[in-house]
């Protein structure tokens, strides 16, 4: 599926986000991320846009999806491609699982039941493997560089961070 550059940046900002959040979340109660995303982007709004903008069939969220890790050869041709900044082809299934990963966290989110901490392990797992393994290697470095100081979750107040917002194009 092609998907515009800059949104991928974003998607990529917006992953790694949630990556250092439900790590971080790790030492505190739920709810207190919970809060934290009240005022960011929701992953629901972010999956709904892959859905809708890329005419996502819903039936097929239901469905397990794996997905397996890129090859180095895939990783190496998406590093030299990087650079041209065009559109990004990321293969179908990885979309849906996104998705699907992205529809689950918000369920954790809205969900005012506890949320066992593996499972938000597990998930945050997903997230870093997808984000660091495949649409990494589909940026430039210097936009991969901007992504890495996205605020987060119980961040460090020292830390000079970049907001979501930046990476939003108009996108929500």
């Amino acid at each position: 599926m092609k998907i515009n550059y800059s949104f991928v940046v974003f998607l990529y900002a917006y992953l790694n986000q949630v990556d250092l959040s439900l790590d971080r979340s790790r030492w505190e109660h739920l709810d207190n991320l919970r809060d934290f995303y009240r005022s960011q982007i929701s992953p629901k709004k972010v999956a709904n846009y892959l859905i809708d903008n890329l005419g996502l069939d819903v039936k097929k969220l239901n469905k397990l999806i794996f997905i397996g890790e890129e090859s180095l050869w895939d990783k190496i041709k998406d590093s030299l491609l990087s650079s041209f900044k065009r559109d990004v082809i990321l293969e179908d299934d990885k979309v849906y699982f996104l998705c699907q990963k992205l529809l689950l966290l918000d369920n954790f989110l809205e969900d005012g039941e506890h949320v066992h901490k593996l499972e938000i392990e597990k998930l945050r797992i997903e997230f870093s493997k997808l984000n660091y393994g495949t649409i990494k290697f589909k940026l430039a470095k210097k936009d991969r560089l901007k992504a890495n100081n996205i605020e987060h979750f119980l961040q460090n107040e020292i830390l000079s961070t970049i907001k979501i917002c930046e990476f939003n194009k108009g996108y929500f």
